[in-house]
């Protein structure tokens, strides 16, 4: 199981090659990464053939078929997979790919790789213009366009295997076993890794690989596939295929409360909220097809989504924790969307976003000397500068060097709402005053008006109104509380002018839009008050001229202007995302923990079926609530998740209640 928390943070490091032509060598183990001969016919017949994938996608009866390698390498199976599934995609069919590899190549070596293919060329420039950082963890990318999601997973097979596996659930129709020879590499060809696909496969799944070795064969007839010995390609005697007739799902090794043990096949849904979190959770549900009715109290993207400007943005750490690590996951989801709805012509640059990376200030400590010695692994990612590099970049001296992002950036978030909610799968009602749900005798949810009219009904229902989910009884529970912050609106100066990225310190500094700078924000816990203060404008004034000592600002002649609008937090900080939890029930079921922490109890979670909650996003909406959404779309219809197990736990909403339980207490 994937729980990497207070071990170092690194990037990975790529793979050192050699090169015969233009095909990759290890250097560490002297294996190609496919043949000399014709590495794309070579692939195309062990692993497409050999998975009769054709024949299968014709008369494939579920929604989506999976597909899961096992070694990307140099993204060759990827790319020839995605190319024949485009050549005859079935109606109205999606195709997921999981893509698993412990040492990511660099774009520019796939790139050669590839090169010799050119027919690959349609889909090998989309997969490397969004070709994820080598950072631990799973990275999703949507190719609408294509019917097409693809999970990269960087990291150990045995482990995210497992790790997936732990859900519970098949999802699997096909596998691809492309590591290196066992005989030189073991990780990839470990029993737990066959146990761990026998765990994850549908019934009828296959398997393909290159290989004949007898621990191969033997291994895989273990875990319960039948094996078949095929034809090898080219200079290869033999090679393995075959299938598992039946799934066979893996005992839990952790206590599910974090699971939805009944996830739904729906058709519609409704979502209160249409701020970042019910936007992004009606595109997350909309992008599968699926129906959305959002209600909005007021007018879409006020409260914490109506700032004037915000950045998209991570935190790093010495070492990994879940604060941490769902920041720098959310951040490679949030950005890549950005640049997709920028690429579509759904924002607009300079007007609505500007993604030129930002720079995070640092004080030198032994936090920054760790990330000095690993970022260079990720130079695409982030970059450690000196105070005249940044100096030099942004044209005024800052008050200590830092981290330059290369992602992210400023966004309007209320051109971002819009953005996400202009989709013909997805209702708009604005100005529905309070709302409350009710489900009904027949088991759906109703949003009702304060006249007790009922504005949308659906099977499914998403509360993403901030520290307003609070007013919903099945939620009261929930430790959140309203945090007031308060942006000032500074005027452009021609000391400014060469800032054309963000920067941040203790506060934000973008680049001038329509002539100002929205600067901020202050830090009020539990205030509510929606007035503009001068002392908050002030902090704010304070906090950019102790990240720009030389910056020369002078209060506007009718005084600072601003916004005000209130973030809501958990007492840990972390979203909250996924079903909501029967807290009684709840209680009950795992009453056992109060008692004894670490044995698991199989026993699912009482949840209220079809009620989901996205709430606790902070400063940091706009770049949580795009992953956050994920999580939360997948677990309501069991979907493959997009985290590992311990961040779909930490931003569970049934974490609080087990929590309290450990501590002999109940919520």
């Amino acid at each position: 199981m994937i729980n990497p928390t207070q071990t170092p943070w690194t990037p990975l490091a790529p793979p050192p090659l050699d090169w015969q032509g233009d095909t990759p060598i290890s250097r560490h183990t002297g294996d190609i990464y496919f043949s000399t001969e014709d590495g794309l016919q070579e692939s195309d017949y062990v692993f497409i053939e050999g998975n009769r994938l054709r024949s299968r996608w014709a008369t494939h009866s579920e929604a989506s078929f999976v597909v899961a390698e096992i070694g990307v390498g140099s993204a060759l199976n990827v790319a020839l997979t995605c190319q024949r599934w485009l050549e005859k995609r079935p109606a109205g069919k999606t195709l997921h790919y999981i893509g698993i590899e412990r040492a990511p190549m660099r774009p520019a070596d796939i790139r050669r790789a590839l090169a010799s293919w050119p027919m690959l060329s349609p889909v090998c420039g989309p997969l490397l213009d969004r070709w994820p950082d080598p950072l631990p963890g799973c990275h999703r990318r949507r190719f609408v366009d294509w019917g097409i999601t693809v999970d990269f997973w960087w990291g150990e097979a045995a482990e995210i295997l497992e790790d997936l596996a732990s859900h519970g659930r098949p999802w699997v129709d096909a596998w691809y076993l492309d590591g290196f020879a066992p005989a030189t590499e073991t990780g990839p060809w470990e029993s737990s890794v066959y146990e761990a696909m026998a765990g994850l496969s549908r019934p009828g799944a296959t398997f393909a690989t290159f290989t004949a070795a007898g621990t191969v064969r033997r291994g895989l007839a273990d875990a319960g596939f039948h094996v078949t010995k095929r034809p090898g390609y080219g200079r290869k005697r033999e090679a393995l295929c075959g299938h598992l007739d039946t799934a066979s799902p893996r005992p839990p090794r952790l206590t599910p409360w974090d699971l939805n043990a009944h996830p739904m096949s729906v058709d519609n849904a409704l979502v209160v909220g249409a701020g970042l979190a019910g936007a992004h959770v009606a595109a997350a549900l909309a992008a599968r097809g699926i129906t959305v009715t959002v209600l909005e109290a007021g007018a879409m993207a006020t409260g914490g989504s109506s700032n004037l400007q915000g950045i998209t943005y991570t935190r790093l750490s010495h070492q990994h924790n879940p604060l941490t690590d769902f920041s720098v996951s959310a951040f490679g989801y949030a950005t890549d969307l950005t640049a997709q709805l920028l690429h579509r012509g759904a924002l607009t640059a300079g007007v609505d976003a500007g993604l030129g990376g930002y720079i995070q200030l640092h004080d030198e400590d032994d936090m920054l000397a760790h990330l000095r010695q690993v970022l260079p692994l990720a130079p695409q990612f982030a970059q450690a500068v000196s105070a005249d590099d940044i100096a030099e970049r942004i044209g005024i001296a800052p008050r200590c060097g830092g981290i330059h992002y290369q992602r992210g950036g400023w966004l309007d978030p209320r051109a971002v709402c819009r953005a996400l909610l202009d989709h013909p799968l997805i209702t708009v009602q604005e100005d529905c005053g309070p709302l409350t749900l009710e489900r009904t005798d027949s088991g759906r949810w109703q949003a009702l008006n304060r006249a007790n009219v009922a504005l949308a009904e659906a099977p499914a229902a998403i509360l993403a109104t901030a520290y307003g989910v609070l007013a919903a009884p099945q939620l009261a529970w929930l430790p959140i509380a309203p945090i007031r912050g308060q942006t000032t609106h500074l005027p452009s100066t021609a000391q400014l002018s060469g800032l054309e990225i963000a920067l941040c310190d203790q506060g934000y500094l973008p680049p001038a839009r329509e002539g100002l700078h929205c600067i901020g924000a202050s830090f009020g816990p539990g205030d509510i008050g929606t007035d503009e203060r001068e002392p908050e404008h002030a902090h704010n004034i304070d906090m950019m001229q102790s990240a720009l000592p030389q910056l020369d600002i002078a209060a506007p002649e009718q005084g600072w202007q601003g916004h005000v609008a209130h973030r809501c937090n958990s007492n840990d900080y972390l979203p909250i995302a996924g079903m909501a939890p029967d807290l009684p029930a709840f209680n009950a079921q795992y009453d056992r923990l109060r008692h004894d922490r670490k044995r698991p109890i199989d026993a699912p979670a009482p949840l209220h079926t079809g009620l989901g909650v996205l709430t606790s996003l902070g400063s940091r909406g706009l770049t949580a609530a795009p992953l956050a959404a994920e999580v939360l779309a997948d677990q309501l219809l069991g979907g493959i998740p997009c985290v590992p197990r311990y961040l779909q736990r930490a931003i569970s909403p049934a974490r609080f209640a087990e929590r309290a339980l450990k501590r002999g207490q109940a919520l």
